[in-house]
């Protein structure tokens, strides 16, 4: 499974995971597989583990979702590392 797979189901199921967990999936440094990506909604569902927001990111730039979530929850109910996400896609697969 590659990031934009990851992505359709993280932006899909309104859920947000680390660069971290992202990484550990696709390979590369936690921030490497965004890099080069458009600061997008689409891609503001990978974020910080720190803050539970993606880096870099004007508001506008954010799903009005997430942003809801960055705000009412801040780092919880983020997925964090890549054991979590594998089982999290494999759970909705299909």
């Amino acid at each position: 499974m590659g990031l934009d797979d990851i992505v359709v189901q993280l932006n899909k199921r309104k859920q947000r995971a680390t660069y971290g967990a992202v990484a550990k999936l696709v390979g590369g440094w936690p921030r490497w597989p965004m890099k080069g990506r458009a600061r997008c909604p689409r891609y503001s569902w990978v974020v910080a583990k720190k803050t539970g927001s993606p880096t870099g990111y004007a508001q506008s730039q954010i799903d009005p979702d997430c942003r809801s979530q960055i705000v009412d929850q801040g780092p919880r109910n983020v997925i964090k590392d890549g054991d979590s996400l594998k089982r999290w896609l494999r759970a909705r697969a299909g």
